[in-house]
């Protein structure tokens, strides 16, 4: 199974930080997401509450998604990671594409949070 990983960092701030997960190109996914090693929730990610900007600082927000290919007018396949309550909101997407229709494909994000 094919593995996409995206590596980079979140400037936190004062406030909460907070993280929605989408799955893009019409296809089907579901994650789970750990704050270091504790797991902080799974399935549909839209809002979650991953805590206060100074409390999380020097912490990696780790987001695993496994994508299954469902829409019969493409094998593409994205994520995007919504983050919000730091510095400045962003958003982060990854990008894939499976050779067979009905296939499925993992997508890892680490978020240094800085």
């Amino acid at each position: 199974m094919k593995v996409i990983d995206l590596n980079t960092t979140y400037a936190t701030g004062t406030k909460d930080i907070k993280l929605t997960v989408i799955i893009g190109d019409a296809q089907i996914g579901q994650s789970v997401v750990l704050l270091d090693d504790v797991e902080l929730g799974r399935g549909d990610i839209d809002g979650l509450p991953v805590g206060n900007g100074p409390a999380v600082k020097g912490k990696k927000l780790i987001v695993k998604t496994l994508v299954t290919d469902v829409n019969p007018r493409t094998n593409n396949m994205s994520v995007t990671y919504q983050l919000s309550g730091g510095k400045s909101d962003q958003d982060f997407q990854s990008v894939g594409k499976v050779d067979n229709e009905g296939e499925s494909m993992v997508f890892r994000a680490t978020f240094s949070l800085i």
